[in-house]
């Protein structure tokens, strides 16, 4: 019966802008106040929770009906500070989480927030962003934008609007506005990071870029008008060139411990007082973005290139750790306690994360191994200690995965007292402060 419904509002509308005579310019200078948000996840919820806030009526359209049942009744799906207050006050009021599509008919802007992955091959996959689109295309009308802001493959804006235009009524830039506004927010820092990062906008014309524009700016948040294609390679450049600087710093340590030296002292050397310094520290370097979207850039490249250099430095830096170990002690049937699973500290999000390939290494070496991470309860295919004690208990290594502001914080002398004699520890993170990545327990507390 809604869908009937919403079929009804779309037929009005058109008849009304048919016979009132209103031309484009009247009809879209009215306060635009609703908004679709598609895709409820870790990016689209706080975008669509920040906005329903300042007013808006937001629409959350995701796939799974049991997650937006649960978003419905208040709970967050995901750590995200600030956000479950904010979920609290705008539920049932500003905020509608669903798995309708049909509420696109009613919205003056559509977001797209949907995965962007990469298949075995390295090969970008655009599949869920092709379904959304045809999803909602019977529910398109002409006045409205659509927004791009997952990462995507430069051209990806483009082959949306051939999408859009095989529907003869839709025109971009004419009837119907289309562009790429990148999210550009660290997790866990979303709902602070969408008021304050600059806020790139890349039309696909300049009609389009500034519709979106007007959005961005009711948020509050600078603005910076660009086009499509130079917006979707400013955001992958954003992350690549972290990914770069990560793995320069884990080639530093590599060539410091060619001659057995500590890599924490060395950064110390070249930064202290030196206005050019700036050298970061090596760690596990991962996360979904980070991990996958130099290949948007590079699947058509028949040469080696920076970013592909940087992947492999990156994710072989567990493989070189357990070697370390394996140089240090027999690692067969002794126990091993990873502590940290998420790709970084304070989340609770272990896409990509380089612990579970420590783990699958140090299996490998006959090893038995206990995990923890302080903000995961469970786990689909792992199971997760509890307490970080019991999970201590036994070890004969302790693995740092993810420097966890609560790792700093451990009872040592409690530590000792329940690991193996001889426990070695790799921490990578420094998150024991001892400078050292590895070195025996016992040599230190």
């Amino acid at each position: 019966m809604e869908s009937i419904v919403l079929l009804f509002e779309r037929v009005s509308f058109k008849i009304s802008l048919f016979f009132s005579g209103h031309d484009m310019k009247k009809n879209t200078s009215k306060k635009n106040s609703t908004v679709a948000v598609i895709g409820v996840g870790r990016v689209g919820l706080p975008l669509a929770l920040i906005l329903a806030e300042k007013g808006f009526t937001v629409y959350g359209i995701g796939r799974n009906e049991k997650k937006t049942e649960q978003v419905n009744e208040g709970i967050m799906p995901f750590m995200e500070k600030g956000a479950p207050s904010i979920l609290r006050r705008v539920k049932g009021k500003t905020f509608f989480a669903t798995v309708d599509y049909s509420h696109v008919v009613k919205c003056d802007f559509i977001i797209l927030t949907l995965g962007t992955p990469i298949d075995e091959n390295m090969n970008p996959v655009f599949s869920q962003i092709h379904d959304a689109v045809a999803s909602m295309k019977q529910f398109l009308r002409p006045g409205q934008t659509l927004i791009l802001r997952s990462t995507v493959t430069p051209g990806t804006t483009k082959y949306v609007r051939s999408m859009l235009e095989a529907d003869k009524s839709l025109k971009v830039g004419i009837n119907f506005f289309l562009a790429f506004c990148p999210e550009r927010i660290a997790e866990g820092k979303a709902i602070e990071e969408i008021e304050t990062v600059p806020q790139m906008i890349g039309g696909v014309d300049a009609k389009s870029g500034k519709k979106a524009e007007e959005l961005f700016k009711k948020i509050g948040v600078a603005t910076m008008l660009t086009d499509d294609v130079s917006a979707e390679l400013a955001k992958l450049f954003t992350n690549m060139y972290r990914y770069i600087n990560f793995a320069m710093a884990n080639e530093f340590m590599i060539l410091a411990d060619n001659y057995h030296k500590d890599i924490h002292e060395i950064v110390d050397l070249v930064n202290f007082g030196y206005t050019r310094g700036g050298v970061s520290l090596p760690g596990l370097t991962a996360g979904p973005c980070l991990f996958k979207d130099g290949f948007f850039m590079i699947s058509d490249l028949p040469f080696a290139d920076l970013f592909l250099t940087s992947w492999k430095i990156n994710e072989s830096i567990p493989h070189f750790l357990v070697k370390k170990l394996r140089d240090t002690m027999v690692l067969a049937n002794k126990k091993v306690t990873i502590l940290g699973l998420a790709f970084k500290a304070e989340i609770d999000d272990v896409r990509a994360s380089l612990s579970f390939k420590a783990r699958k290494a140090l299996l490998r070496e006959r090893m038995e191994v206990a995990l923890h991470d302080p903000y995961l309860k469970n786990h689909s295919e792992h199971r997760i200690e509890k307490d970080i004690y019991q999970a201590l208990d036994g070890a004969n290594v302790i693995f740092v995965g993810t420097n966890h502001k609560e790792y700093k914080h451990l009872d040592m002398k409690r530590v000792r007292k329940i690991v193996k004699k001889n426990c070695i520890v790799c921490d990578v993170w420094n998150v024991f402060g001892t400078g050292k990545i590895i070195f025996s327990l016992s040599d230190y507390f």
